[in-house]
């Protein structure tokens, strides 16, 4: 019964392996071995064939010479075939590695001592000859094979005279058939065999050594693919990747790829929560503002259609509350839609402040004559202590009146008649100190964390009426980041409240 599914996953795993960077290693070092193997073969047998061949030439280099200069093989100043044939079965008792040929000074073959069926050519190239015979060139001199088309071969050759008068030439191949190819050559020499030998196992070590040398040097390359794999597959939101093995401190340079590998997913992953968070902060903060907005504005439609409906059947006093009604609760939208503007800007990552010295005394002084007649209305008494030009700190001085503004207008609802706001400021080694504090409610302590959060109203604010949109705690918080700070509550229900936060000073 066969198993189509074990097939196809044997099938991936061996395209899988095959993809890899290190089995394309593997094979482009077999490739490559190969192809060395095979040059330096090739090489090493052309070196010892022409080696072998020079040494053969010069060990026989006069040897037609003496045949020529021993026997005489002219008669009638012509070749003498019956003394040839005589000297040719003498010589041949020098073994099977000779050949002679007689050749006319054209170069074309005469008489020879091979068989008649072996003969392939019969013409001779003499420039090999003159050149052999002027001596010029180096060793080993190749020519024309004659039992062979196209095969050259070393020689030995020397002139035939009648006088001065060149009759031919006697030209000996040195070598014959035994040293034809390379199989004859390994078989004849055990010198050669062992050389091809001792270079064949030298070269599969080595191929071995550098396999070893790439599985070591790709292994931590596999490592990070597992890594990046499964990070793939982890992805943000299921968990922290698994402790990983890589040395940050390592001058291997995977290694520090791994490392920057980790370092890239863990910003990534926390990047992700921030803007899953901020995301998420976001919809809730539409959500509440749009609660907000939709009440100031069902109002001011509803008094401006009041006013549009009884025109005419209502005092002039009547009609003008219902305008003021409308305009406070348009008023509400556009404080609203400007703090929703203000904080936008506030969160933008490229979001800088200009400092300069500001005397922090005087700006509280002047934002408390600002909101003195809200406070009289409330029946609450303000105040800054000490009223000390000289506490100099480095704020944006429009940002920080925004902060002072924010925390007193806060503080002012949520005080009673007859209440107190102070503005305490303190040095603290090179930082000062500033507390707005007040003895109104308090806040609730569950309600302490969230104080800040744009979204979030306390149970508290319905003290202050449905005012106050809850993005002014928010706008401070930001501002006070802004210059390198945070601002922090204490608060005691039915005690009142201290919003606290430092400044450098100058």
């Amino acid at each position: 019964m066969s198993h189509p599914d074990v097939t196809i996953s044997n099938s991936n795993t061996k395209s899988r392996w095959l993809d890899s960077f290190y089995s394309k290693l593997v094979i482009g070092l077999l490739v490559s071995f190969s192809l060395i193997a095979l040059l330096l073969t090739a090489l090493v047998q052309q070196l010892t064939s022409n080696y072998q061949s020079e040494i053969e030439q010069k060990l026989h280099l006069e040897l037609a010479e003496h045949i020529v200069h021993d026997d005489s093989l002219l008669k009638g100043g012509e070749v003498d075939r019956e003394a040839l044939e005589l000297t040719f079965h003498s010589m041949m008792i020098l073994g099977p590695s000779f050949e002679f040929y007689v050749l006319t000074p054209e170069g074309r073959v005469v008489t020879y001592s091979a068989e008649d069926d072996k003969i392939k050519r019969m013409q001779v190239d003499l420039k090999p000859i003159e050149q052999f015979l002027s001596g010029e060139g180096s060793l080993p001199i190749v020519g024309d094979d004659p039992r062979s088309p196209f095969r050259k071969k070393i020689f030995s050759v020397a002139q035939i005279k009648d006088g001065d008068e060149l009759v031919a030439y006697l030209y000996i191949i040195i070598g014959g058939e035994i040293y034809d190819g390379v199989v004859d050559l390994l078989q004849n020499s055990h010198i050669i065999k062992l050389s091809f030998w001792g270079f064949i196992a030298t070269l599969f070590f080595s191929l071995i050594v550098v396999l070893l040398l790439f599985a070591m040097l790709t292994r931590p390359l596999r490592r990070l693919a597992t890594d990046m794999r499964l990070f793939r597959s982890v992805g943000f939101e299921k968990g922290k990747m698994p402790d990983s093995v890589w040395d940050k401190n390592s001058s291997d340079e995977i290694h520090r790829l791994g490392t920057t590998f980790n370092e890239m997913a863990s910003t990534l992953k926390q990047q992700y929560e921030k803007v899953r968070t901020t995301d998420e902060l976001r919809r809730e903060l539409i959500s509440y503002v749009s609660h907000d907005l939709r009440t100031p504005l069902s109002a001011l439609q509803g008094y401006l259609e009041t006013w549009q409906l009884k025109q005419g059947q209502i005092s002039e006093s009547e009609s003008s509350d219902l305008i003021q009604i409308a305009v406070n609760n348009a008023q509400h939208i556009s404080r609203l839609v400007e703090q929703l503007f203000e904080l936008a800007h506030l969160d933008a990552e490229n979001a800088q402040l200009t400092l300069e010295p500001v005397s922090m005394a005087e700006l509280a002084q002047d934002v408390i004559q600002k909101l003195s007649l809200e406070a009289q209305k409330k029946g609450v008494t303000l105040d800054v202590n000490p009223k000390d030009p000289s506490l100099i700190a480095l704020a944006n001085i429009e940002k920080m009146e925004r902060v002072f503004t924010n925390l007193l207008e806060n503080a002012i609802r949520h005080s009673k008649a007859g209440g107190s706001v102070l503005v305490d400021m303190q040095i603290l080694g090179k930082r000062l100190e500033i507390t707005v504090k007040d003895n109104g409610c308090g806040i609730p302590p569950k309600d302490l964390a969230h104080i800040f959060d744009a979204h979030y109203r306390a149970e508290n604010s319905a003290h202050g009426a449905r005012t106050n949109s809850g993005l002014g705690l928010a706008i401070t918080r930001r501002i006070i980041e802004l210059h390198q700070s945070k601002i922090s509550v204490e608060s005691e229900l039915g005690e009142g409240s201290a919003f606290i936060f430092e400044l450098d000073l100058v």
